[in-house]
């Protein structure tokens, strides 16, 4: 028997924890689970685009353990889709470290309500922006 999984460090939970294919039933369907760190490791990955050795400092784990994560989320997504089954992002061994996402900034357009992110440091004052959607200067900090 193996020794248990150290902790993961995931920035932030997935929005979204189930896919499934169009007009079929979730009850009709075998479930693949991906876990809440496999998913982190897909978004540092896929959506940040980061190499590997980045986003295994990033989840706090070795560059192999990192690579072993992403392969097995990539294994289990490329199931799901090829064999029509539901996905489900729930569980693993991670703690949630909300305290790494300081490079960007959140705003909230206080008129039509759209949500969207800033790099820091790029020279862009709250009160000086539009909403990108509505372009009224109703522009808050979006604490999350």
């Amino acid at each position: 028997m193996g020794r248990p999984h150290k902790e993961r460090r995931v920035e932030q939970l997935p929005p979204i924890t189930h896919y499934k294919p169009t007009g079929v039933p979730l009850h009709n369907l075998e479930e693949v689970t991906l876990t809440i760190e496999e998913m982190e490791a897909i978004r540092l990955a896929d959506i940040e685009q980061l190499d590997q050795a980045a986003a295994a400092t990033r989840m706090e784990v070795s560059r192999p353990t990192f690579h072993r994560i992403v392969n097995a989320a990539h294994q289990k997504i490329a199931a799901a889709l090829w064999g029509g089954h539901a996905l489900r992002v729930d569980g693993g061994t991670f703690r949630i470290d909300h305290h790494c996402r300081t490079n960007l900034r959140h705003f909230v357009c206080q008129t039509c309500g759209h949500k969207w992110t800033l790099p820091r440091g790029n020279g862009q004052r709250c009160h000086d922006l539009l909403c990108p959607t509505c372009k009224e200067p109703t522009v808050s900090h979006n604490d999350k």
